[in-house]
């Protein structure tokens, strides 16, 4: 079981199960994220989910140096995110009253990241990678926005489409 911490930033809990085969080079993970809003909007909500295959080129091999023992491993993983998010946004207009309007977003993000993991204590896990992907999105507007709306998304709206980097930091505890 892993928590990546770097998420409660955009206002989710994500969690994720990772299982590895017998000789620990390969793994699949299972990752889902609840999202309670974001600063744009007001009631947001939403959900993820992320599929990933991990291969360990060095697999997840026992170490020991003096009274230290650890498990570490280097992999590159295959990952595919899909996203669904609604929320209410205001727009303001210079001189005028804001407008608020309802937006639906679906998301998909096909990517590819590599990383190294070790355990502490026998049992904890840290999970450190960097890579990305491409992020398709579908924003829907439920309430029509205004005429001269020109939406502007930066990388951790819900809306972003286009290069989308993956990096961060997942903590956990092996069952």
């Amino acid at each position: 079981m892993k928590i990546s911490p770097f998420q409660f930033a955009v206002s989710t809990l994500e969690l994720g199960i990772e299982t590895f085969n017998p000789t620990y080079s390969k793994s699949f993970n299972l990752g889902l994220g609840i999202r309670s809003g974001s600063n744009e909007y007001n009631d947001g909500k939403g959900m993820s989910l992320e599929l990933a295959y991990k291969k360990y080129p060095a697999p997840m091999k026992f170490k020991a140096r003096g009274n230290r023992e650890y498990y570490q491993g280097i992999y590159y993983t295959l990952f595919v995110k899909g996203e669904y998010f609604k929320g209410e946004n205001r727009d303001y207009y210079y001189n005028s009253t804001p407008e608020t309007y309802t937006e639906k977003t679906y998301g998909i993000t096909p990517g590819f990241a590599i990383g190294y993991q070790r355990t502490f204590w026998q049992m904890i896990f840290i999970d450190v990678y960097v890579g990305g992907g491409v992020k398709f999105s579908d924003v829907q507007y439920l309430d029509t926005p205004p005429a001269d709306y020109d939406p502007h998304y930066d990388v951790l709206d819900p809306g972003y489409s286009g290069i989308y980097p993956k990096i961060g930091v997942k903590i956990g505890i092996g069952l």
